[in-house]
């Protein structure tokens, strides 16, 4: 009878403690979201180049995903890549990157080569310049933040 006048309180007090210690591990934020503009054939003459949409550039086709999500998306060989974060990543991020998969998934192997471009910045907005595909075509697509 001792053990439970004792143990009671602490119970009934323990959830009321652990709450905000919860709250605060949770980083505010998050997750975050791109669009990604493919350009089907275009050389970017530079990171800051804006790739034309008069169909020089070839076919565009655009995405948009959040963090930690894989799209399949075609980023040929010669082919041209630039996104925009329409949404910031959770508070403490460091970067964020589009991640583009050689394979048709976003599954990490032996094989599935990766390249990611940098954003520019965390917040809404910021951008993935011009980049192309470094070696052979790309089959998805996924947005890192870490």
């Amino acid at each position: 009878m001792q053990l439970t006048n004792i143990v009671a309180p602490i119970l009934l007090i323990a959830p009321a403690i652990a709450t905000p210690l919860i709250a605060r591990a949770k980083a505010p934020g998050g997750p975050a979201s791109a669009k990604i503009t493919v350009y089907s054939s275009y050389t970017c003459p530079s990171a800051t180049a804006t790739p034309p949409t008069d169909g020089s550039a070839g076919i565009l086709t655009t995405v948009t995903i959040a963090e930690a999500t894989c799209a399949v998306l075609n980023l040929p060989f010669g082919g041209a890549l630039t996104a925009v974060l329409t949404a910031p990543p959770k508070t403490g991020a460091a970067g964020c990157a589009v991640m583009a998969h050689m394979g048709g998934d976003c599954v990490w192997k032996p094989g599935n080569e990766l390249h990611g471009f940098a954003f520019d910045g965390l917040a809404a907005g910021n951008k993935v310049g011009c980049g192309n595909a470094p070696v052979r075509g790309y089959g998805a697509v996924e947005l890192l933040c870490e």
